[in-house]
């Protein structure tokens, strides 16, 4: 009987890869590169310069060789957006156009699940509320007005879905409950706000109140293009000017970055992100041509943001507006940016400039002639902080040389360290050695660093690989990637296999061999999914790329190796009991024992001859 994945049958769970193009559905999310059989990229689930995560479209299995995670498409879209397994079989049979046979479902992952895609429903309910106002509403006249005001096309409204929130207190919440919403779903989507106790006379329905009222509403989606959170613009001099969705199980704000879903495509293929502050700003960039643009959320940048990005592009432009204090945002930005392996440069608007005015002003030329002129990050620091020395105390100097060299330490290369350090030095007028010497003092007052530079030492020492038997993990890969013939499944043993994760998926192989005597592989990774101890191993195995001269005769070696050592270890037991049996004059178990050791000495000695061919 085959094995049921999560109650879902690998039937379907095969129709559903076979309708879905696995290497797009991970290019939403990571840009992939062929090399050889599988693609490469930088691993979404953790921080790295050079990329490890391999995808193999063949087998449909991805695996990351820095991190370890690995499996196929259901796993990776659990693990990329947080979803359940029974949510992530909806939504790639949602994509594939494959018909789920109804199921139930009880317990705390199916209950997140639902609340997950009861938030998405809400907020698609909501953005079409917000636009039906904006187009449709006399009340969304000012909203419109201010629109045109910004320059704001028609074209772009439709594009980034724009829309308006009626000042009423509570037109939104209505609406929600009215199209089946629940208190308790309201409170937990940051679409609305639980009212004071005290204000139990109000009439505002159900507890709850509309979190945005009056503004204009800006959606927030993630890589898939879902609405998860809004971002509002007041239309007066109402505070706050922008009004963002709290934090909720869909939106983070220092995960997400405005309109990078849209950018993605020309991020990815112009191999650059321009990084802008406002969601206005991001508007008038796209409409004006440039669509490798996106822009944070009212926070500092922050690591994870850094992650999503890397996975994209290798250079950021970074866009200050000219009344922004340059060092401040530099110097944080430097925090988030050091060694991630991104070219960073910075570009400086002129005072009271920002991109949006910039571009509407002086034109796409005049803005991209900026981008051209950009200082990288480090050069930028270093620079604002040289300005601060101009005229300053000898106090104030010591502690801006101070800063720029803390700046310095956050270079990898010492060459590159080195040679900063010589242009401060000059720029100065101060001997360089004098700038060295104060290095020693600066890691003091800042261990994090020598910490830092300690634990990757520390890890590098620590990351030796536990041997393993190279014919054992060889053949159970090429098991895995169906290239074992049914001679070959006929000769495998399990229990010739020593280490543990490749005897068990020896095991489950051979519960699933089909008429033709070869393993179907859709049902083994079924099983091998749910195996705890199995799962990664398979995913590692299945994308690896080995070559071999010539691969079945490689295999038959490896079959031969392995039968080889069982013998030896077989052989190496029974003179075990035998000596045993001597010491206890136990006659008839050592007349018995030399019979065996006889027979399997002869087995060894005919073996590479005649015993096991598979020529």
């Amino acid at each position: 009987m085959a094995t049921l994945r999560g109650g879902v049958s690998p039937e379907i769970l095969q129709q559903i890869r076979d309708g879905v193009d696995f290497t797009e559905v991970v290019s939403r999310y990571v840009t992939l590169s062929k090399k050889g059989q599988n693609f490469l990229g930088l691993c979404p689930f953790h921080a790295e310069k050079t990329p490890s995560f391999s995808v193999n479209p063949t087998r449909q299995m991805f695996y990351c060789f820095g991190c370890g995670l690995g499996g196929d498409v259901f796993n990776f879209l659990m693990r990329q957006e947080g979803l359940g397994f029974l949510e992530a079989v909806k939504e790639l049979a949602r994509q594939a156009g494959v018909t789920l046979p109804h199921w139930g479902g009880s317990g705390r992952g199916d209950a997140a699940a639902e609340l997950r895609k009861k938030l998405e429903e809400l907020h698609s309910l909501a953005h079409s509320w917000f636009q039906k106002n904006l187009h449709g509403s006399p009340l969304g006249k000012s909203a419109r007005d201010y629109l045109i005001e910004r320059g704001i096309h028609s074209e772009s409204l439709s594009e980034f879905g724009l829309g308006y929130a009626l000042p009423s207190w509570d037109g939104l919440t209505r609406y929600l409950l009215k199209n089946g919403a629940q208190p308790d779903e309201l409170g937990k989507s940051g679409l609305v706000v639980a009212r004071d106790s005290s204000d139990r006379g109000s009439s505002r329905r159900d507890g709850y109140y509309d979190r945005f009222r009056g503004r204009v509403m800006v959606p927030i989606g993630n890589l898939r293009g879902q609405v998860i959170a809004f971002g509002g613009r007041a239309l007066d001099d109402e505070a706050p000017k922008y009004l963002n969705s709290p934090e909720t199980l869909l939106f983070s704000k220092g995960r997400s970055l405005f309109g990078f879903e849209r950018a993605r495509e020309a991020v990815s293929r112009l191999s650059t992100l321009i990084l802008v502050e406002g969601y206005f700003d991001v508007i008038a960039l796209h409409q004006a041509g440039m669509k490798h643009v996106a822009g944070t959320l009212g926070t500092a940048l922050t690591k994870d943001q850094v992650n999503l990005v890397r996975r994209f592009t290798t250079t950021v432009v970074l866009i200050f507006d000219g009344d922004t204090a340059g060092v401040g945002a530099s110097l944080r930005a430097l925090d988030v940016f050091v060694n991630s392996g991104l070219s960073v440069k910075v570009v400086t608007l002129p005072p009271g400039e920002d991109p949006d005015s910039f571009v509407r002003a002086q034109g796409t030329d005049a803005f991209l002639r900026l981008q051209e002129k950009a200082n990288t990050l480090l050069d930028f620091a270093v620079e604002q902080c040289l300005k601060r020395t101009v005229n300053a105390a000898v106090e104030d100097r010591a502690r801006s040389v101070d800063d720029i060299l803390r700046i310095l330490m956050k270079a990898s290369h010492p060459i590159e360290r080195e040679e900063y350090t010589r242009q401060v030095a000059e720029r100065l007028g101060v001997r360089q050695q004098l700038l060295v010497q104060r290095y020693p003092s600066l890691t003091a007052q800042n261990p994090s660093h020598s910490r830092r530079r300690e634990t990757k030492h520390s890890e590098g020492l620590g990351a030796k690989e536990k041997k393993e038997t190279r014919q054992e993990r060889d053949l159970v890969s090429l098991l895995l990637q169906g290239e074992l013939g049914a001679d070959h499944i006929l000769a495998l043993r399990a229990e010739d296999f020593t280490v543990p994760a490749y005897r068990r998926l020896v095991e489950m192989s051979l519960r699933h061999v089909g008429e033709n005597g070869r393993v179907v592989l859709s049902e083994l990774f079924v099983e091998a999914m749910v195996d705890e101890e199995c799962s990664r191993m398979a995913a590692e195995l299945t994308v690896s790329t080995p070559h071999y001269d010539d691969c079945q005769d490689y295999i038959r070696g490896c079959l031969e190796a392995l039968k080889r050592k069982n013998l030896s270890s077989a052989l190496d037991d029974l003179i075990g009991r035998l000596r045993a049996a001597e010491r206890e004059h136990c006659l008839e178990e050592v007349d018995r024992l030399n019979s065996q050791i006889d027979s399997l000495r002869r087995q060894k000695a005919g073996f590479a001859i005649s015993s096991f061919t598979l020529r």
